[in-house]
């Protein structure tokens, strides 16, 4: 039978705060896309979500996509400001859409691989808090096997006299 964990007091706050962290680095990530004088680096990101550079190291995502602002595959940051100024035209150009089809998926990506990342950080607690219980079992189960012991020693003393 599987054992089922609980759900800790401390869960829900955690899943709050690691949403709020992933908006904030989202916003600060759209700031740095939109503002040319703001350097796309770790700190000014880090700055803007109000988070180490540790914490986006540790999520790796937000640091591949200031590299992409650094050296976007398709359009520098000038040109987004163009595709911005055609987008108010008439119609998107297919460029337009394919840069925003991009950045959708980019941030499909980057909010999927954020649910994974933390899926596995959730996947290691639960396996050490598996191994802490299975350790607790063996040893109850230990702790009733010497009673059961004391029990039976103490039965063939008190039938023998």
């Amino acid at each position: 039978m599987p054992v089922r964990l609980k759900a800790l007091p401390f869960d829900e706050r955690n899943d709050r705060d690691f949403e709020d962290l992933t908006n904030r680095i989202r916003n600060g990530l759209d700031l740095i896309r939109k503002t040319k004088s703001l350097k796309p680096t770790q700190d000014t990101l880090a700055k803007l979500a109000k988070c180490s550079r540790r914490t986006l190291s540790l999520r790796r995502w937000p640091v591949e996509e200031l590299k992409k602002i650094k050296h976007p595959p398709f359009v520098d940051r000038q040109s987004q400001t163009v595709a911005g100024a055609i987008k108010k035209g008439k119609g998107e150009t297919p460029l337009t859409q394919l840069i925003n089809q991009i950045r959708n998926y980019q941030d499909q990506n980057g909010q999927l691989f954020d649910r994974v990342q933390y899926l596995e950080e959730e996947q290691v607690t639960s396996a050490l808090i598996r191994k802490s219980l299975e350790e607790d079992l063996e040893e109850l189960r230990n702790q009733i096997n010497q009673l059961e012991k004391q029990l039976r020693t103490t039965k063939l003393t008190v039938v023998r006299r």
